[in-house]
């Protein structure tokens, strides 16, 4: 009983949370209503960007989707654990039943360090990101621009992904650790 009060006050306060990110985006968000967004989700298209969700995306704390002047489309039933982060430039495709881990970052763009010119006009760099169909993709790894991951891919949690991945891949990017011991001396001067 606890449990399904719980998630009705949260189906409440998703749909509240859409209604209003539409009344103030009315061209830039498309929405399906049945939605279980946590009341941190922050959805914010701007500059012309467009955001749309198909139904039943789930997104927990602190996730931020937005469509910086590009386009964000995000099928049926995804799923962002707390901290994602997805901004779009340029465009951003998810497959439906695709599962984020927590603090994931998909950006479609970079900054341009050629052009000459300072970092803060630089301006952009970008390139669309496609993450196909019921793709896993663990915590804490970054999608980068230009990537396109196939359908029913898992990417290894601390992921830094930028490519084509074809249809039912498994990333994971070895990472070897080294451990030094200190000479005692040094070990006298780190503790002094």
């Amino acid at each position: 009983m606890k449990k399904k009060l719980s998630l009705c006050i949260r189906a409440f306060f998703s749909l509240i949370h859409i209604a209003f990110v539409k009344l103030f985006n009315i061209k830039g968000f498309h929405s399906a209503i049945s939605q279980d967004l946590a009341l941190t989700t922050k959805l914010h298209p701007h500059d012309g960007g467009i955001i749309t969700l198909l139904k039943h995306i789930h997104a927990h704390r602190n996730v931020v989707l937005e469509a910086e002047g590009g386009d964000l489309k995000i099928g049926e039933g995804c799923f962002f654990n707390n901290g994602c982060m997805i901004v779009s430039h340029e465009s951003i495709t998810i497959g439906e039943y695709t599962c984020f881990g927590p603090n994931v970052l998909v950006y479609d763009h970079d900054h341009n360090f050629t052009s000459g010119i300072s970092l803060h006009d630089s301006g952009y760099k970008t390139a669309p990101v496609v993450i196909g169909k019921n793709v896993w993709i663990g915590g804490n790894s970054v999608i980068l621009r230009g990537t396109v991951i196939g359908d029913n891919c898992v990417i290894g949690a601390g992921s830094v992904i930028k490519g084509i991945y074809e249809d039912g891949s498994i990333v994971v990017q070895k990472r070897s650790e080294e451990i030094k011991r200190l000479r005692k001396e040094d070990e006298k001067k780190a503790t002094v």
